[in-house]
């Protein structure tokens, strides 16, 4: 019972981190720009406390691009990890076969995702953030893994 309530929130999660991408990704393109400058603005006041404003846009115009990308597989590292532990309920003790499942399962999301964002008003799809998506989703089953197989050691010498 314990172990089916567990599985049953781990989809729900899922399915809830599913929504937040498609969230993100039915913005504009000028509101999400302007959100993801506005938290990078952030950071770099927080962290360059004596620069000037002129100074400050000049590293929000600098990192706003790789901050945007490093987003993007962020998002798709969390949904690797969602996928992964529901997947190995299924396939125990087949991490590789799990890992693949994943993976697969976070790169046809972020396809349908990117297809998404050509519906979107001034948005596209770009095949490059499905690579970012899907190289996100392999780190985090690469952290999985190594989760995973601490939490089995651990089992077992128990």
């Amino acid at each position: 019972m314990k172990n089916k309530v567990l599985l049953y929130l781990s989809i729900l999660f899922i399915l809830i981190w599913m929504v937040i991408i498609y969230s993100f990704s039915d913005a504009s393109s000028d509101n999400s720009n302007n959100a993801s400058k506005g938290i990078v603005r952030s950071i770099i006041v927080f962290i360059y406390k004596d620069k000037s404003d002129k100074e400050v846009e000049k590293l929000v115009t600098k990192y706003n691009k790789p901050l945007r990308k490093l987003a993007h597989a962020s998002v798709y590292f969390v949904l690797a990890n969602f996928v992964n532990s529901v997947v190995c309920v299924f396939k125990k003790n087949k991490l590789l076969l799990c890992n693949i499942i994943s993976i697969i399962i976070c790169f046809i999301y972020a396809c349908t995702d990117e297809w998404h964002q050509t519906f979107v008003m001034d948005r596209s799809g770009e095949f490059g953030d499905v690579l970012i998506d899907t190289f996100g989703a392999i780190i985090g089953c690469l952290v999985f893994n190594v989760i995973y197989k601490r939490i089995m050691k651990r089992r077992e010498s128990l």
